[in-house]
């Protein structure tokens, strides 16, 4: 297993958005996906997981971007393998520019759950190799999103119910896309005359193709928070995106 994994992107008009910047959640489906890639240098593919009975669940991202990238630039984005801490696994990322300047960096939280039990399953308990990397974790953690009391003015936001596209092979609203579903929170003036510099979200349940999400959202100062429920009650997802006037 490479000690860390390097991919390049050219984001495509597809991962784009109306300003040409990409969007959230093309950058965290491609980091998504390049940690597959590393799994499966090391012979952890997805199919041997599932034969396995057993799957990767993300908890917590962390994306900060120190430069919005753009459409048609050459990218490269670096993932490694942090290790275990009780019962969670840490991924970092690093993406760069042509010249070698860093524009975001990402950590993410993740955990080994059992499929047929639906229940989370201790690192140790992992039958595949999985060498953790010699290089030391990033500045970002991935820590829990904390959501603010009252004072973020919370308000009813509608309510999101999951479509066939955003539902991925393991029969639930894929992680990346909840950066989409977020966005289209976002008013017309934080759209259009501020950009995002971090994306923070944790996720405490699936959510299935057409479930319904009730949403709520608040905001102090240039932070927008972003929380879903499920029908019954449940918290579903929480999130943070820390907006600036861009120069």
């Amino acid at each position: 297993m490479q000690d860390v994994w390097i991919e390049s992107w050219h984001p495509s008009v597809t991962e784009s958005d109306f300003a040409g910047r990409v969007r959230p959640s093309a950058l965290l489906g491609v980091m998504q996906n390049a940690a597959d890639h590393h799994l499966e240098d090391a012979g952890v593919t997805v199919a041997r997981m599932l034969e396995a009975g057993m799957a990767w669940i993300l908890m917590t991202t962390r994306l900060e971007l120190r430069s919005l990238p753009r459409l048609g630039e050459q990218l490269i984005l670096e993932t490694w393998n942090c290790g275990a801490s009780g019962v969670l696994w840490t991924r970092d990322y690093r993406l760069l520019g042509a010249d070698g300047e860093e524009l975001a960096a990402a950590s993410t939280a993740w955990t080994l759950v059992d499929l047929s039990k639906r229940r989370i399953m201790r690192p140790s308990a992992f039958p595949f190799p999985l060498p953790v990397s010699s290089r030391a974790a990033g500045a970002v953690a991935a820590d829990k999103v904390s959501l603010p009391g009252e004072e973020a003015a919370w308000s009813e936001a509608g309510s999101y119910t999951v479509p066939y596209s955003v539902v991925d092979c393991y029969g639930h609203m894929n992680n990346a896309r909840y950066a989409d579903l977020c966005m289209d929170l976002l008013t017309a003036e934080e759209l259009e005359h501020q950009q995002l510099r971090a994306i923070h979200l944790t996720y405490s349940r699936e959510a299935a193709r057409g479930e319904t999400i009730a949403l709520r959202c608040g905001r102090i100062e240039s932070t927008v928070f972003i929380s879903g429920e499920s029908e019954s009650g449940r918290r579903t997802f929480e999130a943070a995106l820390e907006m600036e006037y861009r120069s």
